[in-house]
């Protein structure tokens, strides 16, 4: 036989068990299933619990600042100090204020000499009652030109209004500062304030004579299997104008085990009776669980928990709060893929995360 037709031979013949081998690897690593996270619709016929994003705040807060003005000599606190009510936290340069309460001083020293005076005078008759009361206004304007550098002499100490921590510093050592300058802000979380905001569909058929008997509580993401109990503080009764939303704040006991701080989120649950509860309520799921179409519809992906495959269902969306955002058109009992739904396709085989954090 022709080498060269020998040496084709051999090539083609190679190349054939090189294409299989790549064939029969591809289909080594296409994957069974994809791993998904999703959460049941609850029933919505005896009552049910609905979900809000919920932002943490102190219990009580406030902004620091002098009520003078000046240098800054001294800050004895750090960001993040544990302070009690009354501890000094900062002081300006007092020197300016020492001088001036020296002269006001002299200046009243005088004016009650001469007052003093003008009492016996006027009772001999060798003032006359104009010159005497003339002597008294000058004795009381000098008592509180007095009384005012005594204070300002007080005010370039800082002082902490209440116990709690210092969440921020605003200014440096030796700094020049006028009165009414931010230089800390001082947080009590010794409890804390959970804030959602509810929209106006659901907070219409609020019965609000239940709200200190409704079961409430807050879960934090990185938090697994823990439920924080709260209770009901106050609610506005004007809506947002922008969000159509009113705020409800609810109060939470600090953890001893957690360092939950003021800024943090997480999710509130809250229990609906069943006289507020109704089925054309909007359903709230994660952004992540609700993408769009061809042809731009809000579609949310479905798990059949019979065949573990998913297929995608239309759903009208609402108003998005935050990383949530409400939606008509779900069943109770529907289970909603909430993260990789984008990465989906019709009679795709899935699998359950365990999250722990499925709603009943």
């Amino acid at each position: 036989m022709d080498t060269r037709k020998l040496s084709y031979l051999t090539l083609l013949l190679a190349s054939s068990f090189f294409l299989a081998a790549c064939e029969k690897s591809v289909e080594t690593f296409v994957a069974a299933s994809r791993p998904v996270k999703t959460i049941v619709i609850s029933e919505q016929t005896t009552g049910d619990t609905r979900t809000f994003p919920a932002e943490v705040d102190a219990i009580q807060k406030a902004d620091i600042s002098f009520r003078v003005s000046g240098k800054i000599q001294n800050i004895f606190v750090k960001e993040g100090a544990q302070v009690k009510r009354g501890q000094i936290l900062a002081e300006l340069d007092p020197t300016d204020f020492k001088i001036t309460l020296k002269d006001r001083k002299a200046s009243y020293d005088t004016a009650k000499a001469n007052y003093d005076r003008a009492k016996e005078l006027v009772e001999k008759g060798a003032i006359s009652r104009v010159d005497h009361d003339n002597l008294r206004a000058k004795y009381h304007t000098a008592k509180a030109s007095l009384e005012g550098a005594e204070q300002d002499l007080i005010y370039t100490k800082l002082k902490a209004n209440f116990d709690g921590y210092i969440a921020k510093r605003y200014v440096e050592n030796f700094e020049e500062v006028v009165l009414s300058k931010k230089i800390f802000s001082l947080e009590d979380v010794s409890s804390l304030k959970i804030i959602i905001d509810v929209p106006e569909n659901l907070m219409i058929a609020v019965n609000r004579s239940k709200n200190k008997d409704r079961a409430l509580y807050a879960k934090f993401d990185t938090i697994k299997n823990q439920q924080f109990p709260l209770k009901f503080r106050e609610a506005t009764t004007k809506a947002d104008p922008k969000t159509k939303t009113f705020k409800i704040t609810l109060t939470m006991t600090a953890s001893e085990n957690y360092n939950i701080l003021p800024g943090m989120t997480g999710t509130v649950f809250a229990e609906m009776f069943a006289d507020e509860s109704h089925s054309d309520t909007p359903i709230t799921l994660p952004v992540s669980a609700v993408i769009s179409n061809i042809e731009k519809q809000a579609t949310v992906w479905i798990v059949d928990e019979k065949t573990m495959t998913v297929n995608p269902k239309n759903v009208t969306a609402g108003m998005m709060i935050g990383d949530s955002i409400r939606v008509d058109g779900l069943s109770p009992g529907d289970r909603v893929v909430i993260a990789g739904a984008s990465f989906l396709r019709n009679d795709m085989k899935v699998t359950l995360l365990e999250t722990g954090e499925q709603p009943e």
